[in-house]
């Protein structure tokens, strides 16, 4: 009997003690996909590169792809931005018409200077075409601002060992007009459909071309590859279908054609 009440004392504290030692296992470091949610745009205002305090709001005129980095950072930062670089440099789509791009620092001691040396290197990164600074902001902030701003769109990042340098995710995020999140990216391997296909989803309620429609038909977002994948399955239903109506009229216009024909034919061989 004690042997069975020690047993059972011992289960209760396991199952007690599981969601701690889950909690505490969680990981720090990554980004909690809050697709559907807003931004609190209202509340939050950074310095531009400038120095100047602005509403983020104010750049919520159109989608945004946002990246949150710090411009100090020895590591992957760099890498995000140079491949949100290249790909707008490679999309037929124009930064600062149909959408804007939005760098943050999460580290509150950067300063603008740094933002806007960053915003330099980062504009002459992009080829094919020439950005206008608006096109492509680049924001420092308060630490309240910053962790509203992270804890909204879910990137969790903390300090390393040495108490300098962050570690963190890489993401491209975008988010409608209104600070609706869309789409999460993976910032470090990206492509021109990627980044055309996540602006169109965070361009709701916008008119769209024919073939930007065309488009969300045949490619479909994959979230946990953060990225948009052709739907073969579609387009060879859409290929088999318009082959059986061009083949149904083929042979419909044949047997109208042939009934003409007849039609034509019977007078003439009963005089």
């Amino acid at each position: 009997m004690r042997k069975v009440s020690f047993i059972v004392v011992l289960l209760m504290l396991v199952l007690v003690s599981a969601p701690a030692r889950a909690q505490e296992s969680a990981p720090q470091v990554g980004v909690d996909e809050r697709l559907g949610e807003f931004v609190p745009l209202e509340g939050l205002s950074f310095s531009d590169e400038d120095g100047r305090t602005i509403p983020l709001k104010t750049l919520f005129d159109r989608p945004v792809l946002l990246t949150l980095v710090y411009y100090r950072c020895p590591g992957i930062c760099t890498p995000l931005l140079q491949e949100t670089a290249r790909v707008v440099g490679l999309s037929d789509l124009e930064p600062g018409e149909d959408y804007r791009i939005v760098t943050i620092s999460f580290d509150p001691e950067e300063t603008a200077s740094l933002a806007k040396f960053k915003q330099l290197n980062m504009l002459a990164e992009i080829e094919n075409r020439e950005v206008r600074p608006d096109a492509w902001r680049f924001l420092t902030g308060g630490a309240d601002n910053i962790r509203r701003l992270t804890d909204a769109v879910g990137f969790r990042y903390i300090r390393d060992e040495n108490g300098v340098d962050f570690v963190h995710a890489a993401r491209m995020i975008f988010l409608s007009p209104e600070g609706k999140i869309v789409r999460y990216l993976n910032g470090t391997r990206c492509n021109p459909a990627d980044l055309k296909m996540a602006v169109v989803d965070a361009s709701a309620g916008r008119a769209r071309s024919f073939m930007q429609r065309v488009e969300r038909l045949c490619y479909s977002y994959d979230p946990q590859g953060r990225a948009y994948v052709l739907k073969n399955n579609r387009i060879i239903l859409g290929v088999t279908l318009l082959f059986v109506l061009v083949f149904g009229a083929f042979l419909l216009s044949g047997k109208l054609l042939r009934s003409a024909r007849a039609r034509v034919e019977v007078p003439g061989g009963a005089s």
